[in-house]
């Protein structure tokens, strides 16, 4: 269906109960919470699923980034569909739909088709959406969509490549309203950040000149983002732009960032953070590490781990690789079992509570 057709949908409801739910990274729940808004503005009431009021819509957005996310997306909406028979289900994102079973109440609405949706609403959305983080005055702006980086490892190029960027004039526009309805902390989030053609620092700079925003963070981060100019504004705006940062990495091996098709060496990765720690007071780091990439050997696992190791994050997100079909390294040899990714994953994560000192702290001694 056409962003057109979902509005004529909506239009022609006769009961005015919805819920929606998303799947999967914090651009889906941003996506989620600004359809929401647009229901809520066409006259719709948003129920949650404990709730005794029966939908007469449902809106799922999908996640496919792992196999299992997408197995979830896809029982989910099997499960609803029976137990509200009665209810549409509009189903968007990037999961794959061929293994949903035909239903008269299912509609499709694909990302490309999202994204004009969303695209064509300057809207901000209100704490009335009554998502997870809105009771935290805390507000998600989706700066970014699509990716065309074709990391070996990841499908969501092949979902969602069209790009789009948020113009700054909007960006501020729409922080100043979430400001208004009493959001105290903007997160900036996108697809693939370093795809935002205004570029991450440029707009970050504006929403702290422009705004009254108390607080700037980040969903995530990629590495090349980050740069002396982006740099200096932790320490112009101190008290307004977080200190943690989650910076996704996925290894700490050369030979496996190359066959991951990642924009960056060990070497990158290590000169940048220490830039990071000397210059952002405080600094507690975050990042995604995949494990049992194939022909990971015992030796690149180890630098991976003392990367990881040194760098001292508070908190690691740990994978353990399985192929996604039609992926370039889906065709690799799998090399990896699973009784050693689940024992290098716990490895990785046991990392998190032995976090070393802030490179900063550590001079001070």
């Amino acid at each position: 269906m056409t962003s057109k057709q979902f509005l004529t949908l909506i239009a022609n409801l006769k009961h005015k109960f919805f819920f929606s739910l998303f799947f999967g990274c914090r651009v889906n729940a941003a996506e989620s919470n600004l359809i929401s808004q647009i229901l809520i503005n066409a006259g719709l009431k948003p129920i949650s699923e404990t709730d005794n009021n029966i939908p007469s819509l449902i809106v799922v957005n999908t996640c496919s980034i792992t196999q299992k996310g997408e197995n979830e997306s896809l029982r989910k909406i099997k499960s609803l569909s029976i137990i509200y028979p009665k209810a549409i289900i509009v189903i968007t994102g990037c999961a794959s739909i061929s293994a949903l079973p035909k239903n008269k109440n299912f509609y499709f609405l694909n990302n490309i088709a999202k994204k004009n949706l969303l695209s064509q609403n300057t809207l901000t959305y209100s704490p009335k959406i009554k998502d997870r983080l809105s009771k935290y005055h805390r507000y998600l702006l989706n700066i970014q969509i699509g990716c065309n980086q074709f990391c070996s490892y990841c499908i969501v190029p092949y979902k969602r490549q069209q790009l789009w960027s948020l113009p700054i004039k909007d960006a501020i526009l729409q922080t100043k309203k979430a400001i208004d309805l009493g959001f105290t902390e903007i997160i900036i989030t996108g697809v693939n950040l370093e795809k935002y053609t205004p570029g991450l620092t440029n707009l970050t700079q504006s929403l702290l000149q422009k705004t009254s925003a108390p607080l700037i963070s980040f969903g995530s981060i990629p590495l090349n983002c980050i740069n002396d100019d982006f740099l200096k504004l932790f320490k112009e705006y101190k008290s307004r732009i977080t200190n943690f940062l989650h910076i996704p990495l996925q290894s700490g091996s050369d030979k496996i960032l190359k066959l991951m098709n990642r924009p960056y060496t060990t070497q990158k990765i290590t000169k940048t953070i220490e830039n990071c720690k000397l210059k952002i007071e405080n600094l507690k780091l975050g990042t995604d590490i995949i494990v049992g990439f194939p022909t990971e050997t015992e030796t690149d696992f180890q630098q991976t781990y003392n990367l990881c190791q040194s760098i001292g994050f508070t908190k690691i997100h740990t994978f353990r690789y399985s192929p996604r079909p039609g992926t370039a390294s889906s065709k690799l040899l799998q090399t990896v079992n699973k009784k050693t990714k689940k024992y290098r994953s716990q490895l990785i994560r046991n990392l998190t509570f032995q976090t070393t000192p802030p490179f900063h702290q550590k001079q001070d001694n």
